[in-house]
């Protein structure tokens, strides 16, 4: 036998949700994470796991020593995606079919932005909290992607070495 649903359960549910501000967090966050988990699953939909070419293997272990559990991905057999862990850390690098690294991609600690990145952060978002941090380097410049959450919003934040700030992406909390 299935159990009902009618109004009075959404609205008695609804009720106790914002009741418990814990539980309104833990939804939000959810779903935030969710969020970013589809995109980026829809960003690499066409993308496939593969074996990578011998150029392609030495050209990683060249630039990437001690590099584990690679995976690499490839959408047009011209870039090359490789997935791997290195110093407990995730890093995605991409090169192109003759094993030429053009740019890398990493999670980091908020202690690790540049000292510029993080006065102008705390200086013009003084509420908001540091989520998450990707470092993205390519041809030699580094970008950072900083994700702020504030009482009401998420911000995506891109941000040069020097302190240069810029909304990326801005969304409401739910």
């Amino acid at each position: 036998m299935k159990p009902s649903i009618n109004s009075t359960n959404l609205t008695t549910a609804s009720a106790d949700a914002t009741r418990l501000p814990g539980n309104r967090f833990r939804r939000m966050l959810l779903l935030f994470a969710a969020v970013l988990f589809f995109s980026t699953q829809f960003a690499f939909a066409g993308t496939k796991e593969m074996e990578a070419t011998s150029k392609l293997k030495q050209a990683l272990n060249k630039e990437f020593a001690g590099a584990s559990d690679v995976k690499w991905y490839s959408e047009d057999n011209k870039t090359f995606m490789a997935k791997f862990n290195l110093n407990a850390r995730s890093v995605t690098a991409y090169f192109d079919g003759e094993g030429n690294l053009l740019a890398t991609r990493r999670y980091i600690d908020e202690q690790y932005l540049p000292l510029a990145v993080s006065n102008k952060l705390a200086k013009r978002y003084p509420k908001d909290v540091v989520r998450w941090v990707v470092e993205f380097d390519s041809e030699g410049s580094t970008v950072y992607y900083v994700t702020l959450e504030g009482e009401k919003t998420w911000k995506v934040i891109k941000a040069g070495p020097n302190g240069d700030l810029s909304v990326y992406q801005n969304m409401k909390k739910v």
